[in-house]
């Protein structure tokens, strides 16, 4: 992602490096110059798989896919089912999606989940909401009869599309209206996981990439703990090694890519501290945002 991505900006063409990438994670040529690249998760490390499960996941997966390079993104709190039959139908689900997705498109999932309602007063209209829906109650609100509560928690990423979500809304009030006092309901709506596949055909087959279940997107402390842990590693890899432009490029465990905190824990950091690095970039979505854009270009001089 990150070679195509920089081809578009720049207007250049880059490759993977061959040989040995030492010290560097990875190496981008163009033509011949290098690119040396840093690569940096913004979640802890974990124990095994940091999404339980993913990498059994990418190998029950391996012979559902036609050739390319795929990728899940599992949203933060998502998990992949364990047992069966869910996560036969998981995987069958998956596969159905990724069908016919060109290089470089991404394409949302929709994954079955259940809210559940409950009607706690006849009087007043109005409808509280935890979860990723809790900043649309007043449109939740709109039109209810009585106090209802919403427990949206199941879902962890809302679509894109602003009709999916007002489905979504839609069916939560046809189900509200439904309700005697004192009475609770599930509503069946889906989430919106992402699936991408990359530009190039490698790695071949699907990559799951998620944060561990207990990784908080909203910890800022933590993220700017992460990203100086990244950076500063970074910069011992450009002083070890020989390159014409330095990136540090950070993986991150996000709903919508417009969640990300890095770009404001950048501005908080003394330039000093990074000022060896050229590009800071981050991938997450299925997308990649620029969160350093470079002083000078090696190709321009």
């Amino acid at each position: 992602m990150l070679t195509a991505w920089m081809g578009e900006r720049f207007f250049r063409s880059f490759r993977a490096g061959e040989g040995d990438a030492t010290p560097f994670d990875a190496v981008l040529m163009q033509r011949e110059r290098r690119v040396g690249v840093t690569v940096g998760a913004l979640w802890e490390d974990a124990d095994g798989d940091p999404v339980p499960g993913g990498g059994s996941f990418e190998q029950m997966l391996a012979a559902d896919l036609d050739p390319g390079a795929y990728v899940l993104w599992v949203p933060p709190g998502g998990s992949l089912p364990v047992s069966e039959p869910q996560r036969s139908q998981f995987r069958l689900l998956v596969a159905g999606a990724l069908r016919g997705l060109a290089p470089g498109q991404r394409r949302e999932l929709r994954v079955p989940v259940q809210l559940e309602l409950a009607k706690v007063d006849d009087e007043g209209a109005y409808m509280s909401v935890s979860g990723p829906l809790a900043a649309r109650w007043t449109h939740l609100s709109e039109g209810v009869k009585g106090a209802y509560h919403l427990d949206a928690r199941a879902l962890r990423r809302l679509s894109e599309e602003e009709a999916e979500v007002e489905i979504v809304l839609a069916r939560v009030r046809d189900r509200a209206a439904l309700l005697n006092r004192e009475q609770r309901t599930s509503v069946a709506v889906h989430d919106a996981w992402l699936l991408s596949r990359l530009p190039a055909e490698e790695p071949a087959g699907l990559t799951v990439i998620g944060a561990p279940p207990d990784f908080e997107p909203g910890d800022g402390a933590a993220v700017r703990r992460l990203l100086r842990r990244h950076v500063r590693r970074a910069a011992e890899q450009r002083a070890a090694g020989s390159c014409e432009l330095a990136a540090l490029l950070l993986v991150g465990a996000l709903a919508h890519i417009d969640d990300e905190l890095a770009t404001a824990a950048l501005r908080g950091m003394s330039p000093a501290l990074y000022g060896a690095l050229d590009l800071i970039a981050l991938v997450a979505d299925g997308r990649v945002r620029q969160v350093l854009q470079p002083r000078s270009l090696p190709w321009t001089g």
